[in-house]
């Protein structure tokens, strides 16, 4: 079959024509270096009048060209961008805050090391924070504050950056959300401060003063609770700032009693000396944080001077945010110190955080090499990172690793005659196992696929407890047992007995747990969809205790109707008539309570959520609804573009795929390969296999395109090919035009 039919891209993109009688002509690389002046020209009046299409086309356009000349390292050329125009380009990029721009600013940090000789620092995300407070979307920094540890460059966030999002804060969101976000620094390896605290203060009178009433005093005890916990000093401002609300109304006595609340939890175990060392240690951290090991290092040494000692605390300090043994062996030389527990806990801390869970692991096991012995404090982040594998139930190995460290831990500090002293601040730490890492354990276990063959080790954990007198009244303690218990019942009658007679002591975590294991429940060898009405009266029984619902109440049954309907596409697997039709109307139903449901404000996740059910199900009209929501509000990612393309390709719908295509392309925003592979695909399933192959042989990793194809991409070409009997025809091309994919292809695919 001839390939001589015109090949069109789509709006945005120029025309080419894909002719089997003669070789694409070679990409003139000889010219990339000669175009680095004039890309740079052009990026620099662009950046001037901050245009941003234009800095979308010659951002890539310049890169491209840096990657096939010698880039940073050239003779010729010295690097394209310096540091300063590299800050002005994400300033504009995170003001302007859509999700095409987030994902340009993803790529500028990944590609400052490689092409421009420079690394992502702390300066760079701060910018990028400010300008996307400009932007005002305050979950977006969020997530960008919390993901810093796991970005280019690996940066835990600074005590600064939180504040300046806190400070927007005021003005952008609620005092509740405010509360969060303090809540979530640890997260982050950022300890909280007086000064964190002081933000929240003022929001609460802020709050206050928009209703034209004085805030009650008992309304800052949540405050002043969570400020005991960081273990935080005595701070005569703090006291200012809480009379402010009630002596600028006159309310001289509430002034009085709100600074007695706050002085009888503080007052009396701080003073001056321990204030002044909290100031100078949280000096010393950020000094370690921003201005690297070393200089904090020398600073300690210059402290020694003036009467400051080399003491745990500072070292912890200098410590705080390393994650290399190297960091610890540098320290231990410098000031002859032996290997304490509590400095290889922070590196192990460090990297969980990170992600990096094989590195805490290699971490671990150097430890026990050096003659630590476990606590706590040491095992409890690699043992929550084992046991809570992202997207998927954790692996066996995983569990057994987690139970492994367990029993080091349990051996090394065996149950003592009465309960540990319970925890007063977030630093203090049990020697032995704790509740934490007890709720970890069980909720591994009982999230595994095959939490039949755990349940041994989930009862020898709960018998552990009791011995060490540790009470299973606890959110997580009753939700993984509520769990374990109701996949073991025989009836859905007596799962939900499990449930009533547990559920006192669950809070929203555990509520989200139990739900999810509720509606992914089974009692026979046939599909069953989940009981809407009991789900939701579960999620009536969390209204009733006051607690809050969240999308993530919604995302939980929807990913399991997905799960269902995807089960449903099996011939050999086994459903009642009618499962399909059941589906599709608890999902709409679902798809009703969540659009009215005031509590809550749907995200990117449950949107892409319910558009992947309703594809699934084969509700194509439902699902591009969904995403033309999405598109048009801004609230759509990646997966959200795959989905829907997905959902075209099986639905046959190419005017819907051709105007989403479009729509991205001119809107600069740039597909990963994810996104480029489920394009090729939905082209094939819609009969377009000239389209699809023109997009592996000319578009991808062509112009300024990074993304190049990969094998997957060569192997959907193929499967198809092979259906339409242009099997031939298409490894031409694929060996003509794109000759090193085709020379990474496995046999089987290079074979008719």
């Amino acid at each position: 079959m001839s390939f001589s039919i015109p090949l069109v891209r789509l709006a945005g993109r120029r025309s080419l024509r894909l002719i089997p009688s003669r070789p694409l002509p070679p990409r003139a690389l000889s010219t990339a270096v000669q175009d680095v002046p004039s890309l740079k020209s052009i990026l620099e009046q662009r950046l001037e009048s901050r245009n941003i299409s234009g800095i979308h086309t010659s951002y890539p356009a310049l890169v491209a060209a840096l990657k096939h000349s010698s880039g940073p390292s050239s003779s010729e050329y010295a690097p394209s961008l310096s540091q300063a125009q590299l800050l002005i380009l994400l300033e504009v990029l995170a003001t302007s805050g859509r999700p095409a721009d987030l994902q340009r600013i993803e790529e500028i940090l990944q590609d400052m090391p490689s092409i421009f000789g420079i690394q992502p620092s702390h300066e760079f995300h701060t910018v990028i924070i400010r300008g996307l407070i400009v932007y005002g979307n305050v979950q977006t920094i969020h997530r960008w504050l919390l993901r810093m540890p796991s970005r280019p460059g690996n940066l835990f966030p600074t005590l600064e950056q939180f504040h300046m999002f806190l400070e927007a804060c005021l003005d952008l969101t609620t005092f509740k959300y405010m509360r969060h976000v303090v809540k979530t620094m640890r997260q982050t390896g950022c300890k909280p401060t007086n000064e964190t605290f002081k933000y929240l203060i003022r929001s609460r009178s802020i709050a206050a003063a928009q209703e034209e009433k004085a805030p009650h005093v008992i309304s800052f005890s949540n405050i002043l609770d969570d400020m005991k916990l960081e273990n935080l000093p005595y701070d005569d401002s703090i006291t200012a700032l809480l009379r402010e609300s009630y002596e600028q109304r006159g309310l001289h006595a509430a002034a009085d009693r709100v600074q007695a609340l706050y002085e009888a939890r503080f007052l009396d175990i701080q003073t001056p000396e321990k204030l002044r060392e909290v100031e100078w240690t949280t000096k010393l951290s950020q000094m370690a944080q921003v201005q690297g090991l070393q200089a904090a290092i020398k600073f300690l040494r210059s402290s020694e001077s003036e009467g400051w000692t080399v003491s745990p605390t500072a070292i912890r300090s200098i410590l705080r945010h390393s994650s290399a043994i190297q960091d610890l062996q540098k320290v231990q030389d410098e000031f002859d110190i032996g290997a304490k527990v509590a400095y290889w806990s922070i590196l192990i801390n460090n990297n969980t955080r990170a992600g990096n869970t094989s590195a805490a692991l290699c971490i671990y096991e150097e430890s026990k090499k050096a003659g630590v012995i476990p606590d706590a404090a040491l095992v409890g982040p690699l043992i929550k990172a084992l046991c809570r594998s992202i997207g998927k139930p954790p692996s066996d190995e995983s569990l057994g690793n987690a139970l492994s460290i367990y029993h080091d831990l349990a051996n090394a500090v065996p149950p003592s005659s009465g309960p540990d002293i319970p925890k007063e601040t977030y630093d203090d730490h049990a020697s032995g196992p704790d509740i934490g890492i007890y709720n970890d354990l069980l909720r591994g276990l009982a999230s595994s696929p095959n939490a039949e063959k755990h349940y041994p080790a989930a009862k020898a954990l709960l018998e552990d407890m009791a011995a060490r007198k540790i009470s299973t009244n606890d959110s997580l303690t009753a939700s993984s047992l509520i769990v374990l218990f109701m996949r073991r019942s025989p009836t859905l009658d007596d799962a939900l007995d499990v449930y009533y007679q547990l559920r006192t002591s669950l809070d929203e975590k555990g509520y989200a747990v139990v739900l999810n294991a509720f509606c992914s429940l089974s009692f026979g060898d046939t599909l069953e969809a989940p009981s809407l009405s009991n789900y939701f009266e579960i999620v009536k029984d969390m209204r009733r205790a006051g607690l809050e619902i969240t999308v993530e109440v919604y995302t939980i049954l929807l990913h399991q109707l997905g799960i269902i309907a995807t089960k449903l596409r099996d011939p050999d697997v086994r459903a009642p008539s009618g499962l399909r039709d059941q589906l599709v109307t608890t999902t709409r139903r679902t798809h009703d309570f969540l659009t009215l449901d005031a509590a809550v404000s749907p995200d990117a996740h449950v949107w892409n959520q319910l558009m992947d059910t309703y594809q699934r199900l084969g509700c194509f009209g439902d699902a591009y609804r969904v995403w033309e929501t999405m598109y048009l509000s801004g609230r759509f990612d990646h997966i959200s573009v795959s989905i829907i393309l997905d959902a075209c390709g099986y639905a046959g719908a190419w005017p819907a795929a051709k105007k989403i295509c479009t729509q991205l392309f001119n809107d600069r925003f740039s597909f990963n390969l994810h996104n480029w592979n489920t394009w090729i695909e939905c082209l094939c399933r819609l009969g377009r296999l000239n389209d699809a192959l023109k997009v592996v042989c000319m578009e991808m990793g062509k112009d300024q395109n990074t993304v190049v194809p990969n094998v997957e991409s060569a192997r959907i070409l193929i499967k198809f090919a092979r259906r339409d009997n242009l099997y031939a025809e298409v490894a031409q091309r694929l060996e003509q035009h794109v000759p090193e994919l085709w020379r990474m292809l496995p046999e089987d695919l290079r074979q008719p």
